[in-house]
């Protein structure tokens, strides 16, 4: 059986052992169409990333998370983090602090563009990118980390490699990869980030971006523009 399961538009499952699926819930919003996606695990629902609305769209769910993750911190991830880690008392983790160098906002301002306001929000656990043959244990699943810098410093991949399912933010998307032209911005960092981290998994992959829909390490190795050539 294929590790997505009944997939109907923002609600699919993801096998994570052998006798053991997970719910999993897309939210999308905030001008940028940002995706947030949400595991209903067993010991604690996971959330990743927190595009501007989710938090009335988690109370309207009834959920309540037990953690929030994010894939990097430019500000239509993480617009409602403050929020949502107050409301449910949950931590977030993330690469590196919080810093409105890695959110955008000062970027915007400095260059006197529209104003971009997030509410600060704490980094309760720095994380960072596991060893070939370790992995990070969230709510009772192992994830494997990998840092892809190049669209922002601080974006990271959580690979779910029994589910075969990649939350990657920014990083990869169907057709395409995360824009460079911001600060520390870097195609070729992020293009051999992608090569030599992401690439080497199993072409069945799922890759669940920040943006758009979903689509496989085996599909973008063989079509995306970006990355197809030698």
């Amino acid at each position: 059986m294929s590790p997505i399961q009944s997939k109907v538009s923002n609600h699919f499952s993801l096998n994570i052992s052998i006798n053991n699926s997970v719910d999993c819930l897309v939210y999308t919003g905030g001008i940028c169409a940002t995706n947030g996606y949400l595991l209903k695990a067993a010991e604690g629902s996971i959330l990743f990333d927190a595009p501007e609305g989710i938090l009335e769209w988690l109370i309207k769910e009834g959920i309540d998370p037990e953690l929030l993750m994010l894939t990097h911190q430019h500000f239509d991830h993480v617009m409602a983090a403050a929020e949502v880690s107050a409301h449910f008392d949950c931590p977030i983790w993330a690469f590196a602090e919080y810093d409105t160098s890695l959110t955008l906002e000062s970027l915007f301002h400095d260059a006197g563009g529209p104003a971009i306001n997030v509410k600060p929000y704490q980094i309760d656990r720095v994380i960072t990118e596991t060893k070939k043959d370790e992995d990070l244990h969230v709510s009772g699943m192992p994830v494997h980390i990998s840092h892809v810098p190049g669209h922002s410093p601080d974006s990271i991949c959580f690979y779910f490699e029994r589910a075969k399912a990649l939350f990657g933010g920014d990083v990869l998307f169907q057709m395409s990869v995360g824009r460079t032209d911001f600060p520390n911005g870097d195609m070729d960092l992020l293009v051999d980030g992608i090569r030599k981290k992401i690439f080497p998994l199993d072409d069945q992959v799922t890759v669940f971006p920040g943006h758009g829909p979903e689509t496989t390490i085996g599909f973008e190795k063989s079509n995306n523009p970006f990355l197809t050539s030698s």
